[in-house]
Parts: C-alpha cells; structure tokens; sequence
C-alpha cells in the first residue's frame, strides 16, 4: 500500500528536509510539506493538516521535534482520527527519513508496516554517534583530527 509522507515542523525545517532528501535521491514525489513559521497560524497549520489527513487514509508524518507544537498538533489530529494506517514520528534524523521514504515508493503492507517502522527506527539510532567518542574509549586524551588545510592553515 502507498502511504502519503509528511514533514512538519518548525520554520522551514520540511523545505529544508525536502531539499536535502532532492539532492540525495533525486526526486521527493509525493512528499508534502508543512511549515510552521511566522506567516502560519496554528489554526491555519491545523487546518492544512486536517484536510490532508481526512483525504488520505494512509499516512506517514514525520515532526522535527517532540512535544513542539507541530507535533503536538498532528499528534492530536492523528489520535483523534482514529485511523489504524496513520503515524507520526518526532525527531526524526534525515537517514530515518530517507530510508522510509525510499520504501514507501514500492509500497508498504499494512500488516509489516509497524515492524518496519520499529526495525528503521532502531537502525537510525544505532547510526547516532559523536566524535571522537571519548565516553566509550574512556580516554580524555583521545586523538583529535587536524583539520586545517594546507594552503590556508586556518581549519575552515
């Protein structure tokens, strides 16, 4: 089954989304985005977001952040709908959507999807890191790349 896919947030954090997702794949058909930024209301954003998900029966929406007002909007709009193929998730990294919207392109099966769903979840945070992980290497004196360049010596 085909789901629509969804990117709310705050600002332009889904143009932002949507832009990157075109340079990585090339395409971002079928994609919709809403921003909630200084020229949308709230009741405008709700608005726009109640006629998308009365339309669509199926649905995936990903919110830049938990518990800020784009998620908590569609989150409630998504509860109250009541509708079994509808989802929301917050705080989600590029990668996560990325590999979710490249699956909905050959469909997902209502009775897979939230496996799927949890095991792309769990993938994306284990791709979570920070460098140079010195909490894991217990060592405060881990090496720290040398970034500067050799013709400029200023590091940017």
């Amino acid at each position: 089954m085909n789901y629509e896919i969804v990117i709310v947030g705050h600002g332009r954090y889904p143009d932002g989304v949507l832009s990157a997702l075109q340079l990585l794949i090339g395409t971002t058909e079928g994609i919709k985005a809403f921003n909630l930024d200084e020229q949308t209301t709230h009741e405008k954003f709700e608005k726009q977001l109640t006629e998308l998900l009365s339309e669509h029966e199926r649905v995936l929406v990903f919110a830049d952040m938990t518990g800020g007002a784009p998620h908590q909007i569609v989150s409630r709009l998504v509860l109250e709908g009541n509708r079994p193929h509808q989802y929301v998730i917050s705080s989600a990294p590029l990668n996560l959507m990325l590999d979710l919207y490249a699956k909905s392109l050959t469909g997902f099966e209502d009775d897979t999807i939230e496996g799927e769903l949890q095991h792309t979840l769990t993938l994306s945070k284990q791709l979570i890191e920070i460098l140079p992980d010195r909490m894991n290497t217990n060592s405060a004196t881990a090496p720290v790349p040398d970034m500067t360049h050799q013709d400029e010596g200023d590091g940017i």
